[in-house]
Parts: C-alpha cells; structure tokens; sequence
C-alpha cells in the first residue's frame, strides 16, 4: 500500500503531461525518392511546364519629393493645355462672328451661299471640336491633384 501512494506521490506535472502525451512518437513511413530511385523505375517521367508566374503590380520606386514634382508637372502641362485650348475656342469664335458679318455684309448671293456659307460650316465645325477639346482637356485636369494656390 505505502509503494501504491509513494508511485502516485511521484507523479509531477512533468510526468502527468508525458503520460498524457501519449508515450513515443511514431516514426513516418515517407520515403525521399533519389535520382537513383527514378533511374530504376519503368514508369514515363513527364516534365510538367513551369506555372505562368502571374502578373504583379509595378512598384512605384519613387520617392514622396518626386511622386509631388511629377504631380505639379501634370498639373502644369494640364493647365497649358487647357490655356491653349481656351485660345482656340477663343479664336475661333471671332473667326466666326467675322465669317457671319462678311457673309451679311455680302451682296452677292451666289458668292455668299457658295463661298462664305462652306467657309462658315467648316469654321462651325472646328469650333465643334476645339470646343470638345477644351471639355476632354478640363476634365482630364479635375481627375488631377486640386489646383494649388
């Protein structure tokens, strides 16, 4: 009885949780396949393509100081653009009102339902897309960082 209560007395947190560990792993029963090992063998080795390595996101290696420049830099050459296309639209409207008061001050008919009326439809359409222009060139510099003041 005294050998029963001195075997139970021994049993320490570090014996209690070795036994219920469950005694020795078991070894693996894996087998590392060799050169050798394939050279053996009667099977068809087939050499599978390599995976496609898939397309990463380019990496913006570029400093703060020079994400701001480029930044200011488009902003820049937005707001010319859009100054130039401002003097277009400009232009081309006096160049309309001046074909309309000569087409007016015509006495002609002939000449004016010829030649001033052709004159008059081709400048209405360059108006047409410098106008377009303008729009595409203001809406491309709003998608930009707000204008600084």
């Amino acid at each position: 009885m005294f050998a029963a209560i001195a075997v139970a007395a021994d049993d320490s947190p570090l014996v209690k949780a070795a036994k219920a560990g469950g005694g020795p792993k078991k070894k693996t029963t894996k087998k590392v396949i060799t050169n050798a090992d394939v050279k053996k063998s009667k099977g068809k080795v087939v050499m599978l393509p390599p995976k496609p390595a898939q397309a990463t996101a380019p990496v913006d290696n570029r400093g703060p100081l020079e994400k701001q420049d480029d930044d200011r830099r488009a902003r820049s050459e937005a707001d010319l653009h859009i100054t130039a296309a401002q003097k277009k639209v400009d232009d081309l409207q006096k160049e309309l009102r001046r074909i309309e008061d000569a087409y007016y001050a015509e006495n002609d008919p002939n000449y004016r339902d010829s030649t001033i009326d052709q004159q008059f439809t081709q400048t209405r359409k360059q108006l047409d897309d410098a106008r377009k222009e303008l729009a595409d060139a203001r809406d491309a510099r709003q998608h930009l960082a707000p204008k600084s003041q």
